[in-house]
């Protein structure tokens, strides 16, 4: 009998495998999250570069990157975020969604 396990990755994914990285595109989106949470908690938006701009709940979420200076949409199909501006599910704009959305499912609209 022969074993079909399979292990699906992302183009990005297959693109960076070989390279030593100390910490994933998904950890800099985390970390781009807690600076965007922590600065909306104190009323400043200087120190981060996201601006939220909608959510629709399972659905998709908007956001502007200050670095990039554009609109990113990270979609949520099936409860698996994929990124349009990247076409990946392992970038940093899908670590930031996923952090948002879980911040989002936990306190309500009223957190954000």
């Amino acid at each position: 009998m022969e074993r079909k396990d399979k292990v699906i990755l992302s183009r990005k994914s297959k693109l960076t495998l070989d390279k030593p990285v100390s910490t994933t595109y998904l950890d800099i989106g985390t970390i781009a999250f807690m600076k965007w949470l922590t600065s909306t908690e104190d009323n400043k938006s200087a120190d981060t570069s996201i601006i939220v701009k909608s959510i629709l709940k399972d659905k998709f979420i908007i956001f502007y990157d200050g670095d990039l200076s554009k609109d990113v949409t990270v979609v949520f199909k099936d409860c698996i975020p994929w990124c349009k501006y990247c076409e990946a599910d392992d970038c940093g704009h899908v670590g930031f969604a996923i952090c948002l959305k879980q911040y989002y499912t936990r306190y309500g609209s009223d957190g954000v």
